[in-house]
């Protein structure tokens, strides 16, 4: 071969690789979508859409289209204030949209005739029913991820079965010690797909390391986002017929913050037990 092959087929294999990562990173992002209309459902197009998460004060601007649509893909989970306007109208903001991996939530706004100056705020409530995705399951917040009880064991895999649909793994299951669950009766063994922040955290082995099915744990105060899927999720997640566990790492804010903790294990506070009891003791 001469240079200029070599040359050639090197600037495709990079060019495949950067097309390829942000696809695989996509399973930890959000997309926020909507319409902006009139009082009478006429669409304004050309509308500016100001998205701020509330954390961090990072900033994404978007237009509605011909058709008074809008969408922003790739936005990381979190909380936002979104707000709209356009020339001869209030502007609108909605404040508290939540954000969480994976999801597809609208944010639509009907603008009032009146100066741009002038400012309507409403605050947003979750939708009582998902309609933009197909997939089941739940999502835990930071807070349940860190205060819900985990005895001296603080692996997060087991605060998948809060879920419905998800029971302990099978008995004798290689990673029943590890968190190992079942989802809609599927086996555990490697079924499970396991990710952390939309990365492939499984382990590819038959004989799981520690007894988990997952390579990375982070702690529970790290984790920003827990998302269990247990069926109709997406294509991308693939790999396992089982459930999809996908762990979102906090990603900071402009607040200074932090945790401790610490396991107490003395024998004089545990509950007695029945032999000793049974020997007066």
């Amino acid at each position: 071969m001469t240079y200029k092959l070599y040359s050639l087929i090197a600037a495709l294999i990079v060019s495949c690789l950067i097309v390829v990562m942000p696809v695989m990173a996509q399973r930890d992002m959000a997309t926020m979508l909507g319409s902006v209309t009139d009082p009478s459902g006429a669409a304004i197009p050309g509308a500016s859409i100001t998205i701020v998460e509330e954390s961090t004060g990072v900033i994404d601007l978007v237009d509605s289209d011909a058709t008074g649509n809008y969408i922003r893909p790739l936005i990381k989970p979190g909380i936002y204030t979104v707000s709209c306007e356009s020339p001869g109208f209030k502007t609108s903001v909605q404040t508290g949209v939540t954000l969480q991996s994976s999801s597809r939530v609208q944010a639509n706004f009907v603008l009032q005739i009146g100066e741009v100056t002038e400012t309507i705020e409403v605050s947003a409530a979750p939708p009582a029913l998902q309609t933009e995705s197909t997939q089941m399951g739940g999502t835990l917040a930071n807070r349940q991820t860190s205060e819900l009880p985990l005895g001296g064991q603080r692996r997060f895999a087991f605060l998948a079965r809060t879920v419905p649909a998800v029971v302990p793994a099978e008995p004798g299951a290689r990673d029943a010690a590890g968190g190992g669950f079942s989802a809609n009766g599927v086996r555990s063994n490697g079924q499970n797909n396991f990710l952390l922040n939309g990365v492939d955290n499984n382990v590819n082995v038959i004989d799981f390391i520690n007894q988990t099915a997952y390579v990375v744990g982070p702690s529970v105060e790290a984790i920003g986002e827990m998302q269990i899927l247990t069926n109709g999720y997406n294509a991308e997640y693939g790999r396992a017929a089982g459930g999809v566990v996908n762990v979102t790492i906090k990603s900071g804010s402009n607040e200074i913050h932090g945790t401790v903790f610490e396991f107490l294990q003395n024998t004089k506070m545990n509950a007695n037990s029945w032999e000793l009891n049974k020997a007066d003791k």
